[in-house]
């Protein structure tokens, strides 16, 4: 059997149709950290792929559209990071502003997100 029979036609492969955001910590976001006291002992190998987080974000046709859709989810996007890593709301900044996050945070837009894990995706009971 070759490889192209080993899966269902494409057309039955399910789509999940989402686009992601991969955020990325800049040092600026870690000198902050460390202003406010917090560890960052996860950080030692460095700002590598380690230290990013993935977000599902509404399905983008191409970067413009990711860009836009970034700047309607980025306060959101923020307060989740701040919150990760900062449980200390009263030593957040004041402003939670666009360039903040943009000094603080790379963001790379994935338009086009497939899901190969097997089973149903679940959703976590907070």
């Amino acid at each position: 059997m070759g490889f192209l029979q080993l899966g269902p036609p494409f057309a039955e492969i399910p789509m999940l149709n989402r686009s992601a955001a991969v955020i990325g910590a800049e040092p600026a976001f870690l000198e902050w950290l460390v202003k406010t006291g917090c560890s960052t002992d996860s950080f030692r190998g460095g700002l590598d792929a380690a230290n990013r987080r993935v977000y599902l974000i509404p399905a983008c046709a191409d970067l413009d559209e990711g860009d836009e859709v970034i700047g309607d989810l980025f306060q959101e996007i923020f307060l989740r990071e701040l919150q990760a890593w900062k449980t200390d709301v009263s030593q957040w900044p004041d402003t939670g502003d666009f360039r903040l996050f943009t000094r603080w945070f790379t963001v790379d837009v994935v338009p086009l997100v497939d899901d190969i894990g097997r089973g149903r995706v679940t959703e976590d009971q907070v």
